[in-house]
């Protein structure tokens, strides 16, 4: 059975938001280059820098999503099905936390080289930890108050 872990629930409209944006800002961009105004050039420039960049790191956090495979026993996120993580080879997962305790991320790791940085929210963190242990009860999970 697979299951995915997805940072947002509509999806497509999601994509077409972003998608929107980074026309939006490449369209303002456009007119920074063709009007000779220096007033509204300083202005157009900035609005669309902030929509292209905006757009692009809000829909690189928003549709990540993560899948965990029962029957094949992997662990994999959409941009690196080609080396999925092996859930019965998990030694660690580690919720990173800053020092006053706000989640980050959370990381696994394998017995080798192989790990995987999960950007996500702590309850979806939480659930994805749950469903590991569910397959692999001998997973350590860990607490670093590093960040």
């Amino acid at each position: 059975m697979k299951t995915v872990y997805a940072n947002t629930r509509k999806r497509k409209l999601t994509q077409w938001g972003v998608a929107v944006s980074v026309i939006l800002g490449i369209g303002l961009f456009v007119l920074y280059i063709i009007l000779q105004d220096a007033g509204y050039r300083v202005l157009l420039y900035i609005a669309s820098f902030c929509l292209f960049q905006g757009a692009l790191f809000y829909g690189m956090y928003k549709l990540k999503a993560y899948e965990i495979d029962d029957e094949e026993d992997t662990i994999t996120d959409f941009d690196s099905k080609k080396y999925p993580l092996h859930i019965s080879q998990l030694k660690s997962a580690t919720y990173k936390e800053s020092k006053k305790g706000r989640f980050r991320s959370l990381f696994l790791h394998d017995t080798g080289i192989g790990f995987m940085d999960i950007h996500t929210s702590k309850g979806k963190a939480d659930q994805i930890v749950s469903h590991l242990l569910r397959l692999n009860p001998d997973i350590e999970v860990k607490h670093a108050n590093y960040l």
